[in-house]
């Protein structure tokens, strides 16, 4: 899987050029580390992206919110339409 998974830790100055070059990629994600970000920045930065960047999807994990969260901040970026059709695939309900 970490092959589909492209880890960016270090270019956070050009977020928006990896975001950009996502649409060329083979991965199947983007996962952005950002330590020291809290849970409510996270989650402003991925509405904003979402509304930048519409053919992908940005969710968020922070170890504060428990559970399968990653161990440290992080944005991910996936494409919109693939994320949707494996969501339709397995009854996925995102109004609850």
């Amino acid at each position: 899987m970490s092959e589909k998974i492209l880890f960016v830790g270090t270019s956070h100055n050009c977020i928006n050029t990896w975001a950009k070059l996502f649409q060329y990629t083979k991965h199947e994600a983007y996962v952005y580390t950002w330590p020291g970000k809290s849970a409510e920045w996270l989650s402003t930065m991925s509405e904003g992206l979402n509304d930048l960047y519409p053919d992908s999807e940005w969710l968020w994990s922070h170890p504060a919110e428990g559970g399968e969260s990653t161990p440290v901040p992080c944005l991910i970026q996936q494409d919109a339409h693939q994320l949707n059709t494996i969501r339709e695939r397995i009854g996925y309900d995102t109004e609850n």
